[in-house]
C-alpha cells in the first residue's frame, strides 16, 4: 500500500539527519516539491521535537491496557453484569431474538483506545508514533512503519465509531439487543486487530511490550 506522501515527507524531514544535511524547507521542496510544502504548511519551519522517554512509554502502557480489555473483555464491556456467563444455548437465543441481557457498557472501550480523555496513554497516539519515525530501530523500515500508524489511525477510528454505535443500537428505530452485541463484536475485532499493530509499530521503535 502506498503511503500518503505529507505523511511520509513529514517523518523523513523531522529527521535530524535531515535537516542537518538539507533544511526543513529544501528538504520538503526536494521530496515532494510545492505542492508538499501546501499541506504541511502548518507544521511550520523547523522539525518537531522527537518523543521523549516518557512520551514512548505511553505507547507501552496504552499497549498494555489494550491486552487487558481484550482478555478481560466481557468484564469491562458487560455493564452491571460484566461477570455473568451465558451458555451457549441462551446466548444464541438473546442473540436471535434479541432477547433481555445485561445492560452493556460499549463506551467504555474507548478509554482504552484514546477516544476518552486527554489522559488516556492512547490520546493522539497518531501524531506521537509519526514524531517517533526518526527513532525507529532500521530506518528502511520507514515505509512498512508508516503504513503502520496509518492503518492503527484508521482500527482505532472504527473501534470508537463502532463501540459509540453500540451504545446507541437498541435506542435507534428499529435498533435491538443483537444489533448492540453485533457493533460490539465489530469493536472488539477491530481493537484486535490495532493491538496488533500497535505492537508491530512498538517493536520497529524497540519499545518493551510491557512497562
Amino acid at each position: 500500500m502506498m503511503m500518503p506522501a505529507a505523511l511520509r515527507v513529514a517523518a523523513l524531514c523531522a529527521s535530524a539527519h535531515a535537516l542537518q544535511m538539507t533544511g526543513r524547507r529544501r528538504c520538503l521542496h526536494g521530496l515532494g516539491g510545492a505542492a508538499l510544502m501546501k499541506t504541511l504548511a502548518p507544521r511550520r519551519a523547523g522539525a518537531e521535537a522527537a518523543p521523549t522517554p516518557d512520551e514512548l512509554k505511553k505507547l507501552t502502557l496504552g499497549y498494555q491496557r489494550m491486552q487487558t480489555l481484550l482478555k478481560d473483555w466481557q468484564k469491562i464491556t458487560g455493564g452491571s453484569c460484566g461477570n455473568a456467563q451465558l451458555s451457549k444455548e441462551k446466548a444464541q437465543v438473546v442473540a436471535t431474538n434479541g432477547g433481555a441481557l445485561c445492560d452493556a457498557s460499549p463506551l467504555v472501550i474507548q478509554e482504552y483506545i484514546g477516544y476518552k480523555s486527554i489522559n488516556d496513554p492512547l490520546y493522539r497516539s497518531e501524531k506521537l508514533m509519526v514524531r517517533a519515525a526518526p527513532l525507529l530501530k532500521n530506518p528502511d523500515d520507514l515505509d512498512q512503519y508508516l503504513e503502520a500508524v496509518n492503518l492503527w489511525g484508521q482500527k482505532i477510528q472504527m473501534s470508537s465509531l463502532n463501540a459509540y454505535t453500540s451504545a446507541w443500537g437498541e435506542a435507534n428505530p428499529n435498533g435491538s439487543k443483537a444489533q448492540v452485541a453485533a457493533y460490539m463484536q465489530e469493536a472488539k475485532f477491530d481493537v484486535e486487530e490495532s493491538a496488533d499493530l500497535l505492537k508491530r509499530i512498538l517493536v520497529m521503535l524497540g519499545l518493551p511490550l510491557t512497562a
